[in-house]
């Protein structure tokens, strides 16, 4: 009798591990598609989540689609409509201005896994990855009032309440009590040229010395003029020291990695949809320091940095802000 039971044991372990053989282990990308409000070619927000979209394509050997300069949401539903008859797994979508639609979208085409930056998840086929801004923010504000002789910093944004800005702004103050912070805001992500004339009476009638360009779509512009006047500048998105020494640092937000790893988690049958948060803690968003900065002080930057990674407090002794998803939606003017 107990052979008989040994022996039924062991033929239903091994019809189990046989079953579990057979189970697939990974989710193959066959397509992933890309979307874009503005062009791919900005040299910053879009540049660089199109970085990300290359490596995923490298990496997995998957097809790849992009539709950029998507005006409505009318548009954008045509173009995922055809990526479905296309068979796209994942489709990445560069703005929160992607929330409402990838929502819709998503009970439409429950095969395909949506992604966006910066708002809320509202559907298991989508995932929002919401980036903080506000500590990588504070530590270029402290650089910028270190480099200042001004002491008269300008920031050239895109809408109040970024939480970069803020956390600039503050870190700015921080490291010098006396230092001004002058804002503008151009109301838009895309180009404007209003950015222009914005920058120049920063420099020439504010006396801004140090700019920190946080709207993507005209930084190429801003960052132009603040060469051409011998300014210094704080570069956005990505590392920018390229453009030259005026650039003393960067806020980098790490897409490209953030993106890649969304597909290995497709890949590896483990993405979930939902409102995730990633900053500098999970190095996604970073301070990038000029070598024209003297040693010692960056030395005590990069101490700071380190420390706030490990704790999540400011050199302020505080908690970053708590923003809501939609701190970079589009405001009514």
């Amino acid at each position: 009798m107990n052979y008989k039971v040994i022996s039924l044991a062991t033929v239903c372990v091994l019809i189990v591990l046989c079953i579990y053989s057979i189970i697939p282990k990974h989710q193959e990308i066959k397509s992933i598609a890309y979307l874009s409000k503005e062009s791919v070619h900005d040299q910053t927000w879009g540049t660089e989540g199109y970085k990300g979209i290359l490596n995923i394509i490298q990496t997995y050997d998957a097809n790849f689609f992009i539709q950029e300069n998507l005006n409505s949401d009318k548009a954008v539903m045509d173009t995922i409509r055809q990526f479905a008859e296309r068979d796209v797994n994942i489709i990445y979508g560069q703005s929160s201005e992607f929330e409402s639609v990838f929502n819709q979208a998503a009970v439409k085409y429950p095969k395909m896994h949506f992604v966006f930056l910066n708002g809320e998840s509202r559907a298991k086929n989508v995932s929002s990855l919401n980036i903080e801004g506000y500590a990588m923010g504070f530590f270029g504000g402290m650089l910028a009032a270190h480099e200042s002789k001004t002491k008269v910093l300008g920031i050239i944004g895109a809408f109040k309440g970024q939480p970069e800005i803020d956390g600039f702004i503050d870190g700015a103050h921080y490291e010098e009590k006396s230092a001004k912070v002058k804002t503008k805001y151009i109301k838009t992500w895309g180009y404007n040229g209003d950015a222009q004339a914005c920058t120049i009476g920063l420099i020439d009638k504010e006396r801004a010395d140090v700019i920190y360009p946080a709207a993507d779509g005209t930084n190429r512009d801003v960052m132009e003029i603040v060469k051409a006047r011998n300014k210094k500048a704080i570069g956005y998105i990505s590392d920018q020291s390229y453009l030259g020494d005026f650039v003393i640092g960067s806020t980098t937000q790490n897409i490209s990695k953030l993106y890649l790893d969304i597909a290995d988690d497709y890949y590896e049958q483990r993405l979930k949809g939902g409102t995730q948060k990633y900053g500098m803690k999970n190095n996604i968003t970073d301070l990038k320091i000029s070598k024209s900065v003297d040693e010692v002080y960056v030395k005590k930057l990069k101490s700071d940095i380190q420390r706030f990674k490990v704790t999540g407090i400011l050199p302020n002794k505080k908690l970053p802000p708590v923003y809501q998803e939609s701190a970079y939606l589009i405001k009514a003017s």
